[in-house]
């Protein structure tokens, strides 16, 4: 059956300009398990949705690799999005998708990629934190750091 559509006045691209550098209330949207193209290697690929506010809806992604040395920044989001240390203490296993619905601050920054401007996620806070450009003071390099 063919798809019918109007597409008067829209413009082709669909491109999203990013939002400003600020802490914005989210909730995980979405969490895959992917295997990076170069490396080979997985990594978790997060995206938070914005909840409430001038960008309510917009989506941030950020990716946690799951290799052994990186592990640390995974085990921040976790603790950020109500484990304990002690359920993360030793062998741990978790089905990604219990992520996802947990609320949290998601800190963004405006960066280049390619030569676009894009988003970055700098931090991910408690669901607690405060929010709004004031609360995105920059806490050194973009990437998960923070924790």
């Amino acid at each position: 059956m063919p798809i019918r559509m109007d597409l008067t006045g829209v413009e082709a691209g669909g491109d999203f300009e990013p939002i400003p550098n600020g802490a914005y209330p989210c909730t995980v949207f979405d969490v895959e398990q992917r295997t990076g193209k170069d490396s080979g290697q997985p990594y978790l690929s997060v995206q938070f949705k914005v909840q409430g506010g001038e960008y309510d809806g917009r989506r941030l992604w950020s990716n946690y690799s799951l290799q052994q040395q990186s592990l640390w920044a995974i085990k921040g989001l976790l603790i950020t999005l109500g484990w304990s240390e002690e359920q993360l203490a030793g062998q741990f296993e978790f089905e990604p998708t219990e992520l996802m619905g947990k609320a949290c601050v998601v800190v963004a920054t405006v960066g280049d990629y390619q030569g676009k401007a894009t988003n970055n996620v700098d931090r991910v806070l408690p669901a607690d934190a405060q929010t709004g450009p004031a609360a995105a003071a920059p806490a050194g390099t973009a990437g998960n750091s923070g924790w």
